[in-house]
């Protein structure tokens, strides 16, 4: 029986080292088919690479779908000419771990499609404040201080009159429009996935503690 039992976690295990990789690697390669959102700063870029990092994170845990969004940045950091760009990926690696994580762990310390809609929202208003606080205090100073202009200066190129500005019709709005088109998507790779993984209980009171993992 201890051997069995040892066979299926080596099993587990070597299945999650080889998943949370492909995930990673898709991820990766979705991550190339960014777009403009109309209306929005240009600098500001919507994908959909967040959704294997969903897909990862119902599976083996909160954890595992933050760590799919840093490997899938460290490769588009490491295999992309980005002239300096660390920026992105280091937006895109708050954004996409901040909404993956509320997301599946809301799901499971409910185990129902009611807490997953529930970690989908809460997921995306965490994201929106998150970037919200890091583009004011820290992506944008950034930003300007590695191409050497002042934050007047890169306000004129987004054709805003304040810091302020931009984070309120930009960054905020942006990221509730991922926020919900990220949910959209989520949702029924929910369902699909759900009976299949055992992801609902029928019985609330049965479902066990969150598992962060």
């Amino acid at each position: 029986m201890q051997g069995k039992t040892s066979h299926t976690i080596q099993r587990q295990r070597l299945r999650k080292l080889v998943t949370i990789p492909m995930l990673s690697a898709i991820a990766f390669l979705l991550y190339y088919l960014e777009f403009h959102v109309p209306l929005m700063p240009t600098f500001l870029k919507l994908d959909f690479s967040t959704v294997p990092a969903i897909i990862g994170g119902l599976v083996f845990g909160p954890a595992a779908g933050v760590l799919i969004e840093v490997l899938k940045n460290g490769l588009h950091l490491l295999l992309k000419n980005t002239d300096g760009f660390i920026i992105g990926e280091i937006a895109n690696t708050l954004a996409g771990g901040s909404f993956v994580f509320l997301a599946v762990y809301t799901q499971r310390l409910y185990k129902n499609k009611v807490g997953f809609v529930l970690g989908l929202t809460a997921g995306t208003l965490v994201m929106t404040v998150i970037m919200a606080l890091a583009n004011y205090f820290l992506l944008l100073p950034f930003y300007a201080v590695l191409y050497s202009i002042s934050i007047e200066q890169l306000l004129q190129m987004f054709h805003m009159e304040s810091l302020w500005s931009m984070i309120v019709l930009g960054i905020v709005p942006f990221n509730i429009i991922k926020g919900v088109l990220l949910s959209l998507i989520a949702y029924p790779v929910f369902v699909k996935m759900s009976a299949r993984l055992g992801l609902l209980v029928t019985n609330p009171a049965s479902s066990s503690k969150p598992v962060i993992s």
